[in-house]
């Protein structure tokens, strides 16, 4: 006779397959990798009984499920998995989870073929053994298995089946030792835990270099981290410099952008940059990487390019990429003597919903769980869309998780609009699970809380990832001290000389919001306000830092009040004296911050920032 079971797998490792990344390329394919693999288990358990699955609960699975050879703007397939079947017994239930698992694997070895057979890159790749050896025990695949007890129901199952996975998780397996294949090889450059697959020489070939977008003369990668650099298509990925340009290319003429394109064009056939179109052609006014916008970035590439001359003394064809670089290099000066230079700095935007845990937990059955995972899945396929309305480029979106590249100039609304996407998807959730109970809905009813990380292109990208990351738990946790929690959006900014700063304010919090867009979008933007104003008042703060001592609260606030007054006196902008309602608002913004001047000077900073076209707007 025939059992009702409830199945899980968890397909990772995350570290590996997303995080180990130092170009957003990485980030980019890992994120498909993960994508790909959970796919390919999902399939299985599918088409082992139609209809069967809870996560991911997607309209025409065969398609939706189906392998894709390029990463895409689709949403992607989460790696937690959960499905209902009707089973013989705990024998079956077994063989259906190694078998989905073993999909998994297969899809990930079918990607890897791919890589080493089609790119043209085999002759800089070590023997195959090796290769292979190192796709055996990539994946981390943990699954579980409950049967359904009529009389308790699937919430009493899924509570079991949750505790079960865990214990699985808890237990690792311990296979024999055998010799690593590719010992006393360097290690991988992005994680330090595998060989490398690199030959010796690759790293003295320019055009192999350039296709693996090896940073150094010593950067080594494991398999993974050639299927990483090689996968899909180049142009359609878009790199962080072409971000952190963008708010600076959208202030130029039609005409002068067309006047760096054509200087920029040639380098893309000689493979120095790159092509930008993916991404539904967002980026088509400057369809280009625009790395070498940025003079730091230009200059080391023609002194790079000159060692290798230096080198290859008979190359003609450096000589050759020499002479584009140093024509895009006139053409960059004779824009920026007029136009300034951009700022190299965008955001990471990291998002996760809050009560997730609560939502699921209030589902009576395993239709209520699909009702969950179905808007889970849809607003997932809206994140592409919605980031792309704000010049940005979706890098995940599965579930509740976003992560995404977005230009400093639009990520405060970039995350309002996902913010408000995700609450008006999942709230006729809630009101079906708490029917007319508002006490209980309000419980229950799933929030996104968002974090914003700024940081340097020439930032490592584990520094960058690590700064959202910590701008996402700012806004999930609150300050310090504080009980506010979830529904927030937080900023954290990573200023190359000048530390971090980090500002935060809940969705239901409307007066510091718009506190911050009026600055953002009104003063800084109307050179109404100078960024001196905002140092001084940090000095301001620091040498006020005595008053939190003193008992009495009309002496802190008058003394802040007064100082604050006499900065803003001292102002002056392009125009002269502070205009009287700048002044106004400002005092009126630092009122609501209790007059606390350190922090209403972050605020200041971070909205330059946020503001900023050119680089010297930023500069105090």
């Amino acid at each position: 006779m025939m059992k009702d079971y409830l199945i899980t797998l968890s397909i990772g490792p995350v570290q590996g397959l997303i995080a180990s990344a130092r170009r957003t390329r990485d980030l980019w394919c890992g994120s498909w990798l993960l994508s790909e693999v959970s796919k390919a288990a999902a399939l299985t358990l599918h088409r082992t009984q139609p209809g069967c699955l809870v996560f991911p609960c997607l309209n025409e699975p065969e398609t939706k499920l189906a392998p894709d050879d390029n990463p895409g703007d689709t949403a992607n397939v989460a790696n937690i998995l959960r499905a209902e079947l009707a089973l013989a017994d705990d024998a079956a239930a077994r063989a259906l989870c190694a078998e989905a698992a073993e999909a998994a694997r297969v899809r990930l070895r079918e990607i890897g073929e791919q890589v080493r057979q089609d790119k043209g890159m085999a002759r800089w790749l070590r023997d195959e053994s090796l290769w292979s050896s190192q796709f055996d025990d990539l994946l981390e695949i943990f699954s579980a298995w409950v049967e359904i007890d009529p009389e308790q129901g699937a919430k009493a199952a899924s509570e079991r089946l949750g505790s079960v996975l865990a214990a699985r998780k808890a237990t690792r397996d311990f296979a024999p030792l055998t010799p690593p294949e590719g010992a006393g090889l360097p290690k991988s450059s992005l994680d330090g835990v595998l060989e490398t697959v690199l030959q010796k020489g690759v790293h003295g070939d320019v055009r192999a270099a350039r296709r693996l977008g090896l940073a150094s003369a010593n950067e080594q990668l494991d398999a993974l981290g050639v299927i990483k650099r090689l996968a899909g298509d180049p142009e359609q990925f878009t790199p962080y410099s072409r971000i952190a340009a963008d708010p600076w290319l959208r202030s130029l003429d039609e005409a002068t952008r067309a006047r760096l394109g054509a200087a920029y064009e040639p380098l893309i056939k000689k493979q120095i940059a790159t092509r930008v179109k993916g991404n539904g052609e967002t980026y088509r006014n400057f369809p280009y990487d625009a790395q070498l916008l940025f003079a730091f970035r230009l200059d080391n590439q023609i002194e790079q390019l000159r060692a290798e001359a230096r080198r290859q003394r008979s190359d003609e064809q450096l000589r050759a990429d020499q002479g584009a670089l140093d024509e895009l290099r006139r053409t960059l000066e004779s824009v920026t003597r007029r136009h300034g230079t951009p700022v190299p700095y965008a955001a990471i935007l990291k998002a996760d919903g809050d009560r997730m845990g609560k939502l699921l937990d209030a589902a009576r059955s395993t239709e209520d769980s699909r009702m969950i995972s179905h808007e889970l899945h849809k607003f997932a396929s809206g994140v592409a869309g919605i980031v792309r309305d704000y010049q940005g480029h979706a890098i995940y979106a599965g579930g509740d998780d976003v992560l995404a590249l977005v230009p400093r100039d639009r990520a405060v609304d970039c995350a309002k609009a996902l913010a408000v996407a995700f609450e008006q998807a999942m709230a006729p959730c809630a009101r079906a699970l708490a029917s007319d109970d508002a006490t209980r809905r309000a419980e229950i009813s799933p929030t996104l809380s968002v974090g914003i990380g700024i940081g340097h292109l020439m930032e490592p990208l584990g520094a960058l990832r690590q700064r959202a990351d910590a701008a996402e738990k700012l806004a999930k946790d609150g300050m310090p001290g504080s009980s506010e929690e979830r529904n927030a959006l937080a900023i954290q900014l990573g200023i190359r000389s000048g530390g971090e700063l980090r500002w935060r304010a809940r969705w239901d919090e409307p007066d510091k919001l718009d506190m911050l867009d009026e600055l953002v979008k009104k003063h800084y933007h109307d050179s109404a306000l100078t960024t001196r104003v905002a140092y001084d008042l940090r000095n301001s703060a620091r040498r006020l830092s005595w008053l939190d001592d003193q008992p009495d609260a009309a002496l802190r606030k008058g003394m802040r009040r007064a100082e604050l007054l006499r900065v803003l006196d001292r102002t002056r902008t392009e125009q002269g004296q502070l205009a009287s309602s700048v002044s106004k608002a400002l005092e009126r913004h630092a009122c609501a911050l209790g007059w606390n001047l350190g922090l209403f000077a972050d605020t200041l900073i971070i909205a330059r920032w946020l503001s900023a076209r050119t680089a010297a707007e930023v500069n105090p």
